[in-house]
């Protein structure tokens, strides 16, 4: 007896679908176990369904999940191409045929209008069928039209009904699909309609159809008839999520598999499409239950560990998501997928060079825009920015319209100091998504640097309306006010950043330095003892340094007495205007740190040598 396929993988009966989409959501399939196509796989442990309709449970068709990358966000919005089905011996569902009386000379006149037959034509009398127009013509009456033509079934027996001739024509369409003759299986199918509407095997039969030849809203459709006509079939239910999924109505896929599973909890098919619609609606816990079910009795599937393992990942249990992904590809060595969910594993993990070969391999196997853009990032990292520009440039010929690709490219211009280039890409991700509260702080921060203060706190603005609480927009907000001379606007913005983040030393340092220019000093050396003491127990997080912290930690440190200190810390400051090419603020410190009375030799030499100033005139 054969191992079961498991419902993420491919039987091997089935064709492949087009591999050029695998930014789907659901899990890449694998080869299924050894098997042997040519025995049964109906068992107690069989899990299509019960052991007397597993047969024909396991014929239906499973999305193909083999290239679909869980991490890519650059997919195309048509759906993909999943595998053909494997065309069932004959119907699921065959409607009880009741016994009716024979039918009589003279049809009724609503499915036949032909006038009475004469006394001479009733001498020797012959039940006469009745039939649509189109399966009037003798069976082998060859013909010269162009039409598609529906052979008539045999219909000389005293006691046919509508429902048999439907259910005939059926039989005939189904033969037609196997013979991927698909133009005849739709005429017949579409008679059986008109003979039985609510016959649920003709519904389901132009399903199929509609499905081969890509009409997915005509099978969707189709489907929604077979459940109408014959709502206790599970099969029709899977069929029509697997439909929604393409759609991307993941909804609709839940509603459909929980219905499935509150009647057959052991339909793994359901279940396996169960978790994946959670995990793309984000519902990573609950996701697992059913994908440690899945692994369970799939333990050699990779698809499953895949999933578990992105799951993980956003659980942040980051080890639990590396020991799956190994795990997968173990199973599956040359999978692309895998290797872009263990490289963003490893990237958010800190081993960067790690991340660096699973994308350099899954690049060379696979290219995709999304698998760049994770490169460029850890490039970025690494401090390779011109390796980390190319790379988005390529993300972005793959996809032009990949929203990511330009917010990065952005950021590593700013890096590179081309804040001109930097403000074009940040624009250009805001046209495409008008709620990209980072492009917006990002491009904030390029007018600032460029001396652009209203433009800046216009950003700022923005986001706030888009998500009040982010800090970034209440702290930019407040260092401009409070160098524009808005102290109390500064302190309701520093106040506000402060709440969010309490541990940002920089907005307590900034405050506090508002509060002495304010004159309460009181308030001044709380805020400035408080941002030290974050300092001292190692809170403070160095990577988010900028030069607006070193200048609000210079003058704090100036007014608790610490002048050497603050002539060291805006140095920093003065190094962090030159990085980020920013003159003007370095104009600003210059002239603080003169005021203060700081400047000396080295300071003024360093001062000058960490920023040009564009030449007056």
């Amino acid at each position: 007896m054969s191992k079961p396929h498991s419902p993420s993988t491919t039987p091997e009966f089935t064709a492949q679908p087009d591999d050029s989409d695998i930014l789907g959501i659901s899990a890449p399939a694998a080869k299924p176990p050894a098997a042997d196509p040519g025995t049964s796989s109906a068992s107690s442990e069989d899990p299509w369904g019960d052991e007397d309709t597993s047969l024909q449970l396991q014929q239906r068709y499973a999305p193909d999940l083999d290239d679909e990358d869980p991490w890519a966000s650059d997919t195309p919005t048509t759906p993909p191409v999943i595998l053909q089905r494997y065309i069932r011996p004959r119907s699921t569902v065959q409607p009880a045929v009741t016994t009716a009386p024979t039918v009589k000379k003279d049809p009724p006149q609503e499915r036949n209008s032909r006038p009475a037959p004469t006394a001479a034509a009733t001498t020797n009398p012959k039940p006469a069928a009745t039939q649509p127009a189109v399966a009037r013509q003798p069976v082998n009456t060859p013909t010269v039209s162009n039409r598609v033509t529906t052979p008539a079934p045999n219909i000389d027996s005293p006691a046919i009904t509508g429902n048999d001739l439907a259910l005939k024509y059926c039989e005939s369409g189904r033969k037609a699909l196997v013979a991927k003759n698909y133009a005849q299986a739709r005429s017949s199918y579409k008679v059986a309609i008109e003979w039985s509407p609510n016959l649920a095997a003709a519904h389901s039969g132009m399903a199929q159809i509609c499905f081969e030849v890509k009409d997915y809203e005509g099978a969707l459709t189709a489907w929604d008839l077979a459940i109408k006509c014959d709502p206790t079939q599970l099969d029709f239910y899977y069929q029509r999520a697997a439909i929604a999924k393409l759609f991307k109505n993941y909804y609709q896929v839940l509603a459909d598999c929980k219905y499935i599973l509150e009647r057959n909890p052991e339909h793994a098919a359901a279940r396996w499409l169960n978790a994946v619609a959670l995990v793309k609606l984000e519902n990573y816990q609950i996701a697992l239950d059913s994908l440690n079910l899945h692994i369970k009795s799939y333990p050699q599937d990779p698809n499953g560990y895949c999933y578990r393992g992105i799951c993980y990942e956003r659980l942040e249990r980051l080890p639990q998501a590396l020991a799956d992904l190994d795990r997968a590809i173990s199973l599956q060595p040359n999978q692309p997928v895998f290797h872009h969910a263990r490289g963003r594993t490893r990237q958010k993990m800190g081993d960067l060079q790690g991340a660096l070969l699973d994308f350099d391999l899954t690049i060379a196997r696979k290219p995709q825009a999304a698998v760049y853009d994770d490169r460029a990032e850890v490039h970025r990292c690494l401090g390779d920015r011109e390796a980390a520009r190319k790379d988005c440039d390529r993300a972005i010929e793959l996809n032009p319209k990949f929203i990511n690709a330009y917010f990065r490219r952005g950021l590593v211009f700013v890096e590179l100091g081309d804040l001109e280039l930097a403000l074009l890409d940040f624009d250009l991700t805001i046209d495409f998504d008008y709620q990209h509260t980072e492009a917006y702080i990002q491009r904030s921060w390029v007018h600032f640097r460029q001396n652009n203060y209203r433009r800046a706190k216009q950003d700022c603005q923005t986001v706030k309306g888009i998500e009040p609480t982010n800090f970034w927009a209440n702290y930019i907000a407040g260092v401009v006010d409070s160098l524009s001379g808005l102290k109390h606007s500064a302190l309701k913005n520093f106040t506000a950043a402060i709440e969010i983040a309490p541990n940002y030393v920089s907005a307590r340092y900034h405050r506090g330095v508002v509060y002495h220019d304010l004159g309460d000093t009181r308030k001044a050396m709380a805020d400035f003892e408080q941002a030290r003491s974050i300092q001292d127990r190692g809170l403070e997080r160095l990577v988010d340094r900028d030069e607006t912290g070193f200048y609000a930690e210079g003058l704090a440190l100036y007014h608790i007495g610490q002048s050497e200190a603050a002539r060291t810390v805006l140095i920093l400051g003065a190094l962090s205007a030159k990085r980020f090419k920013n003159p003007s603020f370095h104009q600003i410190m210059q002239n603080q740190i003169e005021k203060l009375g700081l400047a000396s030799g080295e300071l003024a030499e360093t001062a000058s040598n960490s920023c040009s100033l564009p030449a007056k005139g």
